[in-house]
């Protein structure tokens, strides 16, 4: 058996996963990871359910087709059935996305989709979607010497005392495309692996500079890119449309009407939106802005 720390979990795998946190040998587990059969999920009215998918509020099932099926049940069993032939990295990959967000969901968690690093030990946050430079800007403010803390993901932890919000990260690796490497300055003998075996982009491990223990967050950076010609801004924004914007940035956020989440959901957003400094960053598509924009981010969080 493997034991690992992910999502802020305690987890005991059957199976090796070199993107994990290793831990030692723990009688405490959150949640046990298993190759086998997958099992059958009663449906109840309002659960989703397809070919290649079924979500109700306390089970999940995927089905990705020449890699393998996946279940997730009750918060702290996952199931894993490889395809005859499916390589190992893939299988791995689509549970460490879907699965673990499955089970943080049945444990009336949300994790959240951003990058982070820190900044005197609390965390600046930058948002996104899929492309649209969060990665890349993580890497330039690495090596610029600020400590990454995670790539894609973070995990809320609500501190009752105080009624902030914390964020634990997900696990150490960092997924570039292979035309982010060369600007970051990435030789091919750092790459760790490839993601997929027919996708461009590839994993670094850091486990040696992971942080398992929960930081705060103090600033957001929202990036929105247009395809038409646009000057880049920075501007603050705060309220309802800051709210709107981080409420998009919920991880599988599409899962979260039958897992019933809505108060969870409200209530993580408007604490997130209510306790960091948050600026709206807006620029063409067409233009090459990183740097310029590392510098926009680098100036704001030492105004404090």
């Amino acid at each position: 058996m493997y034991y690992y720390w992910a999502y802020g979990l305690t987890v005991k795998s059957e199976i090796e996963f070199p993107e994990l946190f290793s831990i030692p040998e723990s009688k405490q587990v959150d949640v046990e990871l298993l190759l086998g059969e997958i099992p059958n999920i009663d449906l109840s009215p309002g659960d989703y359910n397809s070919t290649f998918k079924t979500i109700s509020a306390k089970e999940f099932r995927l089905l990705v087709p020449g890699v393998g099926s996946y279940y997730s049940g009750f918060g702290d069993r996952i199931v894993l059935s490889r395809e005859e032939g499916a390589d190992w990295d893939s299988l791995r990959l689509f549970c460490l996305s879907n699965s673990f967000a499955a089970i943080l969901h049945q444990r009336k968690i949300i994790p959240i989709h951003c990058a982070a690093f820190l900044f005197r030990d609390q965390l600046v946050l930058i948002f996104g979607h899929s492309g649209a430079g969060k990665s890349t800007i993580l890497g330039v403010m690495m090596n610029k010497g600020y400590q990454v803390f995670s790539d894609d993901v973070c995990v809320p932890v609500l501190d009752h005392d105080s009624g902030l919000v914390s964020l634990l990260s997900s696990y150490p690796m960092l997924k570039y495309w292979s035309d982010s490497l060369g600007r970051l300055g990435i030789a091919t003998n750092q790459l760790s692996r490839k993601i997929l075996p027919d996708m461009d982009k590839f994993g670094i491990y850091f486990h040696d500079k992971f942080l398992i223990e929960p930081r705060k967050p103090i600033f957001s950076f929202l990036l929105e890119a247009f395809k038409e010609p646009k000057p880049l801004t920075l501007q603050p924004i705060n309220g309802i449309d800051l709210f709107q914007r981080l409420e998009q940035n919920a991880y599988r956020g599409e899962y979260l009407g039958y897992a019933n989440l809505k108060p969870e959901h409200f209530n993580l957003f408007t604490k997130l939106a209510n306790q960091s400094k948050s600026f709206l960053i807006q620029r063409s598509e067409e233009d090459d802005t990183v740097d310029d924009i590392v510098n926009l981010i680098e100036a704001m969080i030492a105004k404090g």
